[in-house]
């Protein structure tokens, strides 16, 4: 009979090899992310995608979502609480995805809305789609619209965790967007109801720099996995997303990109270590 503290050493090597080698994770498929979080999200997790309104969230989204069933064969649902299915094909095609209706019609992605007023059956209805598809994704856009249209906040926890609970047992890997909100000083942070139950956040930013706009993507927290510290420039182009390396970040101004930065390892400050295993990636 094999000693207990032999099986267990196993264990804890094979997982940390697997943390390293990127096995049991789901690719993004988007430019550049998945080399930030060393292969890949881990399956069955969820990940809050949070930013201002024009930060790319729904874009996020929809190309996770299109990448997995056209790239990855994994069939996915995308739950707006806010745009039609119709626009939602339609941002998808403005930005190259194409044939996202042949993927529709085929039954390898199901978007659909619902009406916030009925939290109760949400849950059943999320499961519902699952199901019918075999989903393997999932996407909730935006979360934080279930705050917004009730003062019973008891019950939006209790949506958002059944939800959550849902969707890890039937072992699907999700991403729920969200708004920012404002903190005492003047920083950003996800909507904290989301914040509980999600494994990971990921956070956009649209800063002035000089005289021009400019997109980020950071990191915050990502449980089970190594993951990039630092902010990576964030490009929207016609076929989505693209996260480039950190050095291209503008530097004209120099203290206005210190302040983004300084305000970045603020918002990371705010979560715990156990909240997320944060490890430095060394080609990042």
């Amino acid at each position: 009979m094999r000693n207990i503290n032999e099986v267990q050493k196993r264990s804890i090597v094979k997982d940390y090899q697997q943390m390293e080698t990127g096995n049991g994770r789901v690719k993004t498929g988007i430019y550049g992310l998945d080399k930030l979080i060393n292969g890949g999200i881990p399956k069955g997790n969820i990940v809050l995608v949070s930013g201002a309104a024009g930060t790319g969230k729904t874009l996020f989204a929809l190309e996770y979502i299109y990448r997995g069933a056209k790239e990855f064969n994994e069939n996915g649902v995308y739950l707006s609480l806010e745009e039609t299915p119709e626009r939602l094909v339609q941002t998808a095609q403005n930005f190259g995805f194409s044939d996202i209706e042949d993927l529709l019609r085929a039954g390898r992605i199901n978007l659909l809305r619902s009406e916030v007023y009925d939290l109760e059956t949400l849950t059943n209805k999320i499961e519902d789609s699952i199901d019918r598809v075999n989903a393997k994704r999932v996407v909730i856009d935006s979360i934080s619209v279930l705050s917004a249209f009730t003062d019973n906040q008891l019950l939006v926890r209790r949506t958002i965790m059944d939800i959550s609970n849902m969707i890890r047992e039937h072992g699907c890997t999700s991403i729920f967007t969200g708004s920012m909100k404002k903190i005492n000083n003047g920083s950003e942070l996800g909507v904290s109801t989301e914040e509980y139950v999600v494994d990971g956040v990921i956070a956009l930013f649209h800063k002035l720099i000089g005289n021009s706009f400019y997109r980020s993507i950071g990191i915050i927290k990502m449980r089970e996995t190594a993951h990039s510290e630092v902010l990576h420039p964030l490009q929207i182009v016609n076929k989505g997303l693209r996260i480039l390396p950190p050095d291209l970040l503008p530097k004209s101004d120099n203290r206005i990109s210190e302040k983004i930065t300084r305000h970045y390892q603020h918002i990371r400050q705010n979560y715990s270590d156990d909240e997320g295993v944060i490890l430095p990636l060394a080609e990042v």
